[in-house]
């Protein structure tokens, strides 16, 4: 045990090294911050009216008396313990990432309730002894639950409060660790303390059980108090509204938590319904909160390995742009430097067929010649700088999968814009030759576009089309549309120019480089308007294609598809059945 690190402490050092070199926010992926969607509160709420049913349906035959089973509180205990110390355990980890105190007085709350369940199984009477291990008393085990009920509520509202005023400890690397175990050993002191009064002390207390199974009235005494303290505490937590999945979920725990002290109001001896009812609902609650919480740490790590893989992509963007502009740049330059070259000839040729001390003139023509050779040079080792190993490899590429790909690499801000999308690809496999990154980038370009479209939209759906069509006899043709705002006629004439862009804090050069790749491998990029609403674009890549060297020689304007011509597709019959994904949370 002492050579191996739990994962609480390695997360804790690594969190600030990982926040510091890559500036990574933890927002989107911590359940501590991730915002209930409108499925999980319909779950929370479905719980809570299931335990208040249970609750109702229960009261009326509290009387009832069923059999005696001695194994069923260790089984339930156990059950309690497991699920609120692994749950102790997650929220554990969110602190040490956040650093939120709030975190830390809610784990330790559940670390005592669950840790309690330990000494109130050994020495509940007839578990595992007549009379229960340790030495116990017969007011010890209800002493324990009534302790244990009252620490929970008040971790819970030290939470809320400390949440409110967002306060954090220091971000050094073994902080968050040395916390941690500070709270643990603290949690864990204390049940030993509390264990040994209610051992030793309990003749100084009030007695609340008049044997091994029936209750006093002084039990329904401290019961009520401790249901009303209970809920005037818990106003602090219910009055905030949840902003995040813990948030949302503690307030079930509560629910069932206020409930399961009611039941202590009216509860006349053990074993009866009530009794049984009361720790069934206590195994069921802890262990929907932690079922809930565990699936939702796998769904947002999921969305960190997308987020992760489009970051990845994001980058290899921006060298592409990169390329892109330098060669652009470069293509542009060799115009006038060639015009040197040309002009440098012909002074050469002039002047040896009329040398008039011709020495000089030569040598600074050769002078301009040797620089505007270097400057060529410069240029091609600048671009050389952004090319990656096989970045000008081309290799067959399914269409059908990089669209797939693309959609999927999108998906958090599908999810987060509630977009929904339709796929309509073609039945076929669909392969071209093509550069696979950059045909990627020209798909998450349009994709985005549309994404930003419909972000606006609030009296309609937000839908994305996006099919595959066969072109000619081995090309494809894409297509992206979105039901957003549209693109006015006049922006349409300009989309594809460099530098022109209608967003606040857009470069311009998104379309103008995916217009630029697509030319390339001998296509073309077009942008329509939608039917009824939004835009269309259209990419047309053919199954074979000049050279780079022949493509960027050769000028492709890139028009509105309206005032282009237009290649033939198969009619809308000729499609195959829509398959349709929804991405809305």
């Amino acid at each position: 045990m002492m050579g191996h690190e739990s994962s609480s402490a390695r997360a804790a050092r690594s969190a600030p090294a990982l926040r510091q070199a890559t500036g990574w926010q933890a927002g989107p992926f911590l359940i501590s911050t991730l915002p209930p969607g409108p499925r999980q509160r319909w779950i929370a709420r479905a719980l809570v009216i299931v335990l208040a049913a249970a609750f109702l349906g229960t009261v009326a035959y509290r009387d009832v008396q069923l059999q005696r089973y001695d194994a069923f509180v260790p089984i339930a205990n156990t059950i309690i313990c497991l699920n609120d110390v692994i749950t102790a355990a997650l929220l554990y980890a969110q602190f040490s990432v956040t650093r939120s105190r709030a975190l830390l007085a809610l784990a330790s709350g559940f670390l005592f309730k669950s840790l309690t369940m330990i000494p109130h199984a050994l020495t509940f009477p007839g578990a595992f002894a007549p009379s229960g291990l340790l030495g116990a008393r017969v007011q010890t085990t209800a002493w324990l639950y009534m302790t244990q009920h009252l620490v929970f509520v008040l971790s819970a509202v030290a939470y809320t409060l400390l949440r409110e005023r967002r306060t954090e400890s220091s971000d050094d690397d073994g902080s968050a660790a040395i916390s941690i175990g500070v709270a643990v050993g603290g949690v864990s002191a204390s049940i030993a303390a509390v264990t040994w009064l209610f051992i030793v002390g309990t003749d100084l207390l009030p007695p609340i059980m008049a044997d091994s199974i029936h209750t006093t009235a002084v039990f329904h005494e401290f019961g009520t108090q401790l249901l009303l303290l209970e809920a005037v505490v818990s106003i602090v937590v219910f009055r905030r509204r949840a902003t995040s999945m813990i948030d949302l979920w503690l307030k079930v725990a509560m629910c069932s938590w206020l409930i399961e002290t009611f039941f202590q109001v009216i509860i006349r001896s053990r074993f009866s319904l009530v009794f049984y009812v009361s720790r069934s609902m206590g195994v069921v609650s802890s262990s929907f909160v932690l079922i809930v919480f565990l699936s939702e740490s796998l769904m947002l790590h999921r969305r960190l390995v997308l987020a992760v893989l489009g970051r990845e992509q994001e980058r290899e963007g921006h060298r592409t742009a990169i390329e892109i502009v330098v060669g652009a740049l470069a293509h542009e330059l060799r115009q006038p430097l060639t015009a040197i070259l040309l002009n440098e000839k012909a002074c050469a040729r002039l002047l040896s067929t009329s040398p008039q001390s011709p020495e000089d003139v030569s040598a600074s023509l050769d002078d301009i010649r040797d620089s505007a050779l270097r400057a060529g040079e410069i240029i091609d080792s600048v671009r050389t700088m952004f090319d990656a190993p096989g970045a000008q490899s081309r290799a067959a590429v399914d269409g059908n999968a990089l669209v797939r790909e693309a959609v999927e690499l999108m998906r958090l801000d599908l999810e987060a814009h509630h977009v929904s999308v339709e796929f309509d690809l073609a039945p076929q496999a669909l392969s071209i030759r093509a550069h696979r990154g950059q045909l990627l980038e020209v798909l998450l370009n349009g994709l985005k576009n549309a994404i930003e479209s419909l972000a606006t939209i609030t009296g309609r759906r937000r839908d994305i089309g996006v099919r595959t069509l066969p072109l000619g006899a081995n090309g494809i043709a894409i297509t992206i549309e979105d039901s957003g705002a549209g693109v006015d006629i006049r922006v349409r004439r300009r989309v594809f120019e460099p530098f022109y862009t209608t967003k606040p804090q857009g470069m311009g050069l998104g379309l103008s480089i995916c217009e630029s790749i697509v030319s390339a491998h001998g296509g073309a990029l077009t942008l329509e308007p939608g039917s009824p609403h939004g835009a269309t674009l259209r990419i047309e890549l053919p199954g074979s294609w000049e050279s780079d060297v022949a493509m960027l020689e050769r000028p492709r304007p890139c028009v509105p598809a309206s005032e282009g011509a237009r290649s033939e597709v198969p009619s809308n019959a000729a499609r195959p059945a829509r398959r349709r994904t929804s991405f809305v949370t």
